[in-house]
């Protein structure tokens, strides 16, 4: 199976989108990686990008998305979680279209961000998260069910 997940926040231990992240990497046993990864993608037939966006996208995160063109990955999905939980999924299709990989889904969740606080997932967006996407990986690989 070619498949790893990735996740980004701003907060250098992963925030909120690790969890969603090591879920993912626990249930397809496969790598999990903060981004920017130790590892680069070598022809993954499916990433999975966690991530957080509470104002701009981080360059750092917008330069690994930049960086994978079709040697390295075929289609992506995104998971994102903002105050909309929509706010940056037109941008990163865009650079993905622009270097020829499918984004073949996207879920957005909706986690508050509070001025003083930071967002905390629920047990029921994080199922969420993990059903859609053992949804698309059970869509691309035999070996899932």
């Amino acid at each position: 199976m070619k498949l790893q997940t990735f996740f980004f926040s701003k907060d250098e231990h992963g925030g909120q989108a690790r969890l969603i992240g090591e879920q993912l990497g626990n249930l397809f046993k496969c790598k999990c990686d903060q981004i920017p990864p130790a590892y680069q993608c070598n022809k993954e037939k499916l990433v999975i990008l966690t991530y957080e966006k509470y104002g701009k996208l981080q360059k750092k995160f917008t330069e690994f998305v930049e960086s994978l063109t079709t040697d390295k990955v075929l289609n992506v999905a995104l998971i994102e979680l903002s105050n909309t939980g929509n706010e940056g999924f037109n941008e990163l299709k865009t650079i993905f279209d622009k270097n020829g990989v499918k984004v073949v889904d996207t879920l957005g969740l909706t986690v508050k961000k509070g001025l003083f606080s930071s967002p905390k997932l629920t047990d029921d967006q994080i199922k969420t998260a993990v059903d859609f996407a053992h949804k698309i990986a059970a869509s691309m690989f035999d070996s899932i069910n």
